[in-house]
């Protein structure tokens, strides 16, 4: 384990804040589009992004790195998961000092580290990535060719289903802060007006070709999705109200 009060997590941590990648990594993803995917929990994204990847061969999904503990099996498609000691935080600051890393941050609260490599972000021309809201701002920042923000969203019916369907997977405790997290990240997302909104409620393949046209331009998709959303905050809503009495 680490060792506590560590001179590395805050020198690392000195470091991603104002962070910059070297002239070749900022080359290598110039060339590169990204396509954030952020939503709820058990909206889905990790099956879209698998399916995207699948048939288009210019898509390839982004598995960033973490030290902190890996919670379910289904995790290992999104993270590299690191041990969080000494050495790893070492080797971490060491890619860090020499511009190495697209990107990372040490989170405020737990010390986990997060972070991403070239090697992360696959061979296609498109990197699709699976995002929290408070990753975006840093990423937006990097000089990829091209960046989209793709809110996935459900039916309020379909949703509650899909969490029912999770059963003992997560304890109240941790049900409460995803439903905490889903209510946050519904309300930023409905407060952006560069998001764009994909309906996951059906078929794979019907979310697939919603996300490929949202991203031509099909405006009329995205509002339709964005009306979704709101209803889906209000179920959000209703479930955090019942969590927190």
């Amino acid at each position: 384990m680490i060792s506590e009060n560590n001179q590395s997590i805050e020198q690392l941590d000195t470091i991603l804040r104002d962070y910059n990648p070297s002239e070749k990594v900022r080359a290598e993803i110039g060339r590169k589009s990204i396509v954030m995917f952020s939503g709820p929990f058990a909206i889905g994204k990790t099956t879209l992004m698998q399916s995207i990847e699948e048939i288009d061969d210019n898509f390839s999904r982004t598995r960033c790195f973490t030290t902190r503990p890996c919670r379910s099996f289904s995790e290992q498609e999104n993270y590299r998961f690191m041990p969080h000691t000494d050495d790893s935080i070492q080797e971490i600051l060491g890619k860090a000092a020499a511009g190495e890393l697209v990107q990372g941050m040490v989170h405020p609260t737990t010390r986990y580290v997060y972070g991403s490599e070239l090697c992360d972000y696959g061979g296609g021309g498109a990197a699709l990535l699976d995002v929290v809201p408070k990753a975006i701002e840093p990423i937006e920042k990097l000089p990829f060719r091209e960046s989209r923000i793709i809110e996935v969203v459900t039916s309020p019916d379909i949703w509650q289903a899909r969490v029912v369907s999770r059963g003992d997977q997560h304890d109240d405790a941790d049900r409460f802060a995803r439903v905490k997290e889903a209510k946050h990240n519904l309300e930023w997302a409905l407060n952006r007006r560069d998001v764009l909104w994909v309906d996951n409620s059906g078929a794979v393949q019907d979310a697939i070709n919603a996300v490929l046209e949202t991203i031509d331009g099909n405006d009329t998709a995205s509002q339709r999705a964005r009306a979704l959303g709101e209803a889906l905050l209000r179920q959000v809503n209703t479930s955090y109200l019942l969590y927190n009495t």
